[in-house]
């Protein structure tokens, strides 16, 4: 595609989305809570040993790995990053996060009306470096409870707005269960590990979007964000970047290769 055709391209998402090159950009910091789980191909949770048995069992686990951490998020890119505290990962010492990052992405399939965030990140543990996880969060709860400027707010499990998450719940007692939070586990696979590479997003049934590479191919790494503490500061108007708008056009293009290939 030459560069009037993208120019072009671009113009169009900014008309279609009906904003201007200008928008009121609200940085929210945050802390929060989750839970992991780690699902086999078929979706059923595993069970990390190094976690605490929510029904108090003594050396049964647990299918969910309590997990927390900071992040930050952008209202006007879309765009945020967090750190994910290490934590005790299945009999081989401490999973650390080197790399996550989010992304706004509509409803995933080229429309900006969505609350879909995708996450890139990767996973040293056990001798393995920079394991790339992805994943597809329904972050309705997180966008219909976010704080105004200046002002702090607390968004929990069953918050307004809330999206149930699609992990299964856990077997063993009913705190593991996980139900409606702010940022919730979807079953949308991804194409690629890298944000660049994640459309055309799949839908499986079955909760996470398969790890590629060892020591969990095909296994399902879950992330469900159960409390999140946030504080908006607001910085006004200020000029959206065009990469914002590129990264649109190219989800709308490869939205097109991908219908195009069901017609024929």
């Amino acid at each position: 595609m030459n560069n009037l055709k993208k120019t072009a391209l671009a113009s169009a998402l900014v008309a279609a989305l009906g904003v201007s090159a200008t928008a009121s950009a609200d940085t929210i910091s945050m802390s929060f809570t989750g839970q992991f789980t780690l699902g086999n191909a078929s979706g059923a949770p595993q069970v990390n040993g190094d976690s605490t048995d929510p029904a108090a069992i003594p050396g049964l686990g647990s299918q969910r790995t309590p997990v927390s951490g900071t992040a930050t998020f952008d209202t006007a890119t879309g765009a945020g990053s967090a750190a994910i505290n290490p934590f005790s990962f299945f009999g081989g010492g401490l999973a650390s996060a080197t790399t996550v990052s989010f992304q706004a992405i509509g409803d995933g399939m080229g429309s900006p009306a969505g609350t879909l965030v995708a996450g890139t990140m990767g996973f040293n543990w056990n001798g393995n470096f920079g394991i790339p996880v992805t994943a597809i969060f329904d972050a309705a709860g997180f966008f219909a409870n976010v704080p105004a400027p200046g002002a702090s707010v607390t968004i929990g499990t069953g918050c307004a707005g809330c999206a149930t998450s699609s992990t299964a719940d856990a077997a063993v007692g009913s705190p593991a269960v996980i139900g409606a939070v702010p940022m919730a586990m979807t079953n949308y696979n991804t194409a690629g590990t890298t944000m660049g590479s994640l459309f055309p997003l799949t839908d499986d049934g079955i909760s996470g979007s398969p790890m590629t590479t060892a020591p969990f191919p095909g296994f399902n790494a879950n992330f469900d964000f159960t409390s999140i503490n946030a504080t908006n500061t607001s910085v006004g108007e200020v000029p959206v970047p065009a990469a914002v708008w590129l990264f649109g056009s190219g989800l709308m293009g490869l939205v097109g290769v991908a219908r195009r290939r069901r017609r024929s």
